[in-house]
């Protein structure tokens, strides 16, 4: 009997612990009317929800400022400021065309005595040469030519005759610049009255010396000796030269055109 009686004891014992674990816990109706409420006023917690309150005191929070390092570059690498420099300026081109008029004023005399063919000389632009109201060459610039072509007066017959050239023009700042024109030709004039007056003179000087000699015959004989001595004169003379003293004006034509970068 008494184990009987143990045995339910335990058996009782143990059906009160199992009872009690399942019994729900006691609330009071305050309580159960508070959480009504607020499962209410607050909305269902979703996992999108659940991000966005996350994600919000993020976005709230200041964002943190990298910090500085201190400039280990020493003072002498520190780039020095740019300074701006004038732009260059754009250099346009300009054209003499050919038979433009160049006139140039002696430096250098020339004539068909002292010179001969391929010889220098000097001379400066008497006027300046401009293209559209822009001066490419001022007064004064120094040009240069040579001598083409020289013939002196013959003792029997030819004249004298000379050619000359323009060839180079040397401005006052930057290189000296090729340049051709035309020749300057001049033929020295014939003097047949003078030769003639010449010849006159002699005959008549020696009709005289032969009228004084003997008369008649020996005016005759006289003429002819004196015209003679006449014609020889002139024989043995040359003709006259061309002569261009310095300072003497002359006028070129370009032959080429001329192009100039200002």
């Amino acid at each position: 009997m008494k184990r009987l009686l143990n045995t339910l004891r335990v058996c009782g014992l143990l059906m009160m612990s199992i009872g009690c674990q399942h019994t729900p816990p006691v609330t009071s109706e305050e309580e159960n009317v508070d959480t009504a409420q607020k499962s209410e006023t607050q909305p269902p917690s979703t996992p999108e929800s659940r991000r966005e309150s996350t994600s919000a005191p993020r976005a709230a929070a200041p964002a943190s400022r990298p910090r500085r390092m201190a400039s280990t570059t020493p003072a002498s690498d520190v780039a020095e400021p740019k300074v701006s420099r004038p732009a260059t300026p754009v250099s346009t081109k300009y054209t003499l065309p050919a038979e433009t008029t160049i006139s140039v004023r002696l430096i250098d005399s020339v004539s068909t005595e002292t010179n001969k063919a391929g010889d220098t000389f000097l001379a400066s632009l008497a006027e300046p040469l401009m293209v559209n109201g822009v001066t490419l060459f001022a007064k004064d610039t120094s040009v240069s030519g040579k001598v083409l072509n020289v013939e002196e007066p013959g003792r029997v017959k030819g004249v004298a005759s000379i050619s000359l050239q323009l060839t180079e023009i040397q401005p006052k700042k930057g290189s000296a610049l090729p340049l051709e024109t035309q020749p300057f030709s001049e033929t020295a004039k014939a003097e047949k009255k003078k030769d003639a007056a010449i010849i006159g003179a002699g005959t008549g000087i020696g009709a005289a010396i032969g009228a004084i000699a003997g008369g008649g015959k020996g005016a005759a004989i006289g003429a002819i000796a004196g015209g003679g001595g006449g014609s020889g004169y002139v024989l043995a003379t040359k003709g006259k030269q061309l002569k261009y003293p310095s300072e003497t004006l002359m006028t070129f034509k370009l032959a080429e055109p001329l192009t100039v970068t200002r």
